[in-house]
């Protein structure tokens, strides 16, 4: 539990990690020299900051490591040892939504420098629906790592797990997967959504009962997942709506279309009204598109799976290179047919922006196709 430390020694100081601020996991092996402990040690106190780093060092040694870490981007105070501090938990775990993709590659990067791993395990992380980032992660690096990715276009959902609501989404219509659901939870309530890639049982868990859960299911052959409720995020699609001046102020607000555009776009419904967005924001949109006599729905995005349908033209052998690292090489094998008119997938949905986003670069011209 977070609370007061305090340090009985009145001698000298105390060197506190405050945030991770902007730096990453590079910097953990170069804390082994300040404190005796393993990388899963320290990164534990860089991520779960405010944490002491090292105790009873003088003023003038603690000033210079001070200024060491700050330039290695690290926020960190000097202070007297018998001053308090609340020291921070590692409560917390955070998924990243992609909102814009004309820099993706530094999403990925950034993911890469905050978790220290791969190319291809950054990109995964990021293209996965929810994309899980971190947990066990105090307030202040949550914070740090929303200030992070905002400039680069991506927003981050927090959850305080312990006190989460989890939900199991069984993949496909797998007959094996959802007799065990079923025999694990005989009251849960099955939904399936049109070009969903599995269905949704609503079963409201809480952590300790979706981790007990887990260890089942892990035992099985089972295709599903728990998901946790703080992460879910929606698309909202615009079925039917009459052009009044209140609808189409409406779309100008939600979507930033222009007034002639809106009232185009209430001519050819339906749409998709507002992407990745979080479930209360799904629910305002919903309640405003129905006071206005309109109907939408709203498609909880980590079941759904797409593919892309291809127009013609444009310059596919310098384009191939994305698909392949985006798609996969299956993908790019079939996209360097000339007769091939669609990426299958399936893919997350924002694996499949993202793949649009690149394509388009290179004059190939595509929609998504739910899967």
């Amino acid at each position: 539990m977070s609370g007061l430390q305090r340090t009985e020694s009145s001698k000298g100081y105390r060197l506190l990690v405050q945030s991770i601020g902007t730096a990453d996991a590079a910097v953990i092996p170069s804390l082994r020299v300040l404190r005796g402990a393993t990388d899963i040690e320290l990164a534990a106190l860089l991520y779960r900051a405010p944490s002491e780093l090292i105790s009873n060092v003088d003023e003038a040694t603690g000033a210079s490591l001070a200024r060491v870490l700050r330039e290695a981007g690290v926020q960190v105070e000097l202070t007297p040892v018998g001053e308090a501090f609340e020291a921070g938990v590692g409560e917390l775990e955070v998924a990243i939504a992609v909102k814009r993709f004309d820099n993706m590659l530094g999403i990925v990067e950034a993911a890469m420098r905050v978790l220290g791993v791969d190319l291809e395990t950054g990109k995964r992380m990021i293209c996965q629906s929810p994309g899980v980032l971190i947990g066990s992660i105090s307030q202040a690096t949550a914070s740090a790592l929303e200030q992070r990715f905002a400039p680069l276009g991506a927003e981050l959902d927090v959850s305080k797990t312990a006190v989460a609501a989890f939900d199991i989404a069984a993949e496909g219509a797998d007959e094996a997967t959802g007799k065990i659901l079923s025999d694990l939870l005989p009251g849960a309530a099955s939904v399936r959504g049109s070009g969903s890639s599995g269905h949704f049982l609503a079963a409201g868990l809480g952590a300790e009962a979706a981790q007990s859960l887990w260890s089942e299911l892990s035992r099985t052959a089972a295709k599903a997942r728990i998901l946790n409720r703080d992460f879910h995020r929606f698309d909202v699609k615009l079925e039917a709506a009459e052009a009044s001046p209140e609808m189409i102020d409406l779309l100008r607000s939600t979507t930033g279309m222009s007034e002639a555009s809106a009232a185009r776009a209430l001519g050819s419904l339906p749409f998709v009204l507002a992407e990745n967005v979080r479930g209360a924001q799904m629910v305002d949109l919903l309640d405003r598109v129905h006071a206005l006599g309109g109907r939408a729905t709203g498609t909880l995005l980590a079941l759904m799976r797409f593919g892309l349908a291809l127009k013609a033209g444009g310059d596919r052998a310098g384009a191939r290179p994305w698909v392949e690292a985006i798609g996969g090489a299956d993908a790019a094998k079939d996209f360097a047919q000339p007769s091939c008119g669609e990426l299958r997938g399936p893919m997350t949905k924002t694996a499949a922006r993202w793949l649009q986003h690149e394509l388009r670069k290179y004059g190939v011209f595509s929609h998504l196709v739910e899967r």
